[in-house]
């Protein structure tokens, strides 16, 4: 099999695996937001912060460093295991005891609890690596698939059961935990690679190299896309924080799966082309085109229809989310985007600017976040809606002279698709304007989906055929 071919089959396997878990998990989500208080959510978040800041140390960078490199051998991946060994044990013990610190900057002693537990994911996690990046590297995106389906079902599931018994915070917690115990077992049954670690780390210095800039690259990302959070945290309180954690995750779901499919293709996929620059530049667009002609109509329909949304779906109590949920998926598919972007840099053996440009982003919106709080959650949303544009186009300006793409020959891939869904909105708009307010909000909503999607579909179909023609050529192979 070619390399169209397996990552054509690639992702057909991920995104299939994904949508089947959505299904499921999704509704479990609603089920258990609907059972849980805004606090419960409010705590999660405020110990995630350190817990998933901590998380990005925690495979140093090596991931992705075994899926680049040109040769690994058995020698190399008891190396980099037993790295991957010390450095997790150092983030868990670091964790653990800083618990009760974390716990009184937040000023809430239950967090003392949830964060010693949650740092369990490092021990855990720390067996998962190098199986994994064989299934990436190998291409094996089959078996990668169905068993980040199968874990994210049976935690979900474990989330609600607990959820139902009355567990508030803690079955969430119980829920990640598992996921992430499921996770390392199957991917080590499926690549069965784990020897002896070797604590002796000479001749792998280029794979340390190219991992720590991977990993700089992600602490700094880290640190402008979860500011928001930690700010909100320190200065709007955990009720406020569960409104807007909720909304913000809502609005986000789309980016991270469609991300994450992409992402877990894209760059073993790049690394395999990685010199041959025009091939790379010819993907990188066709991807960017399909995945706004599908991201801007979904994640700018999920704005126009947030009131009725949070309403059918989470009930009254949530109603302070849907203003948030009206502001932050309008700059979600240019984020979805600006994620897609490094998969092609890293790949070409350019983490270094993916480095520069998340070092720009981490000056710009932490700074914009601290200022947006001072007008409580809706200044936050518009901290995201200003900041983060300006974030994009500077990345771009860095980043796609990489690759051999031009800003303009990026922007017009999205211009297209970004128009025709604000036309959608509009349309939208005037259905929740025309309507009677005795109509009930399912189908209120459901006349809103229709009006839009027939909206879009039209457009798309007269005026833009030949990215009509582009998707249904993708999705037929």
């Amino acid at each position: 099999m070619n390399l169209k071919s397996q990552v054509v089959v690639g992702l057909s396997w991920v995104a299939g695996a994904n949508f089947l878990g959505q299904l499921v998990t999704w509704g479990i989500t609603i089920f258990v937001m609907r059972i849980l208080n805004p606090t419960d959510y409010g705590l999660l978040a405020m110990a995630s912060v350190f817990v998933a800041f901590l998380g990005l140390m925690a495979t140093a960078g090596l991931g992705p460093a075994i899926v680049q490199a040109s040769k690994v051998d058995d020698t190399m991946l008891r190396q980099i295991l037993g790295l991957i060994i010390l450095v997790n044990l150092t983030l868990f013990c670091l964790l653990f005891f800083a618990a009760p610190l974390i716990a009184g900057f937040f000023d809430e002693t239950r967090l003392t609890d949830i964060i010693r537990v949650l740092s369990l994911q490092f021990v855990i996690s720390s067996f998962s690596l190098v199986p994994d990046s064989l299934l990436g590297r190998e291409l094996k995106f089959k078996i990668r698939a169905l068993i980040d389906l199968s874990t994210h079902v049976a935690g979900g599931t474990l989330t609600l059961a607990l959820a139902l018994s009355g567990y508030g915070v803690w079955s969430l917690v119980a829920g990640a935990i598992f996921s992430a115990t499921l996770k390392a077992i199957g991917v080590n049954f499926a690549v069965p690679s784990l020897g002896w670690p070797s604590f002796s780390f000479h001749g792998i210095g280029r794979l340390i190299s190219f991992g720590g800039k991977v990993t700089l690259g992600r602490v700094l990302w880290f640190f402008y896309i979860q500011a928001d959070m930690f700010i909100a945290g320190k200065l709007l309180g955990k009720e406020a924080l569960g409104f807007y954690s909720v909304a913000m995750h809502l609005a986000s779901l789309p980016v991270q799966k469609i991300s994450g499919i992409l992402n877990q293709v894209a760059f073993p996929a790049f690394s395999k082309i990685q010199n041959d620059p025009e091939m790379i530049k010819s993907h990188v667009l066709k991807a960017v085109r399909i995945l706004s002609f599908f991201s801007f109509p979904v994640l700018l329909g999920i704005s126009s229809v947030a009131p009725e949304l949070v309403h059918l779906l989470l009930g009254s109590k949530w109603e302070p989310a849907i203003f948030p949920l009206q502001i932050l998926p309008a700059i979600m598919p240019i984020r979805m985007i600006n994620s897609f972007l490094p998969s092609a840099v890293d790949a070409v053996g350019r983490p270094d600017i993916s480095m520069k440009n998340l070092i720009g982003a981490s000056i710009i919106m932490p700074l914009a976040f601290i200022i947006g709080a001072q007008w409580d959650v809706e200044g936050l949303c518009f901290a995201w809606l200003i900041g983060f544009p300006l974030v994009f186009l500077s990345n771009l300006w860095r980043a796609l002279p990489a690759i051999n793409i031009t800003i303009l020959e990026l922007l017009k891939a999205i211009s297209w698709p970004a128009l025709a869904s604000i036309m959608m909105y509009g349309g939208v708009a005037l259905v929740r304007f025309w309507l009677p307010p005795e109509i009930s909000s399912v189908w209120r909503m459901i006349s809103m989906i229709l009006v839009g999607a027939i909206v879009y579909g039209a457009l798309a179909a007269s005026t833009n055929r030949h990215g009509c023609q582009e998707v249904i050529g993708t999705l037929r192979r």
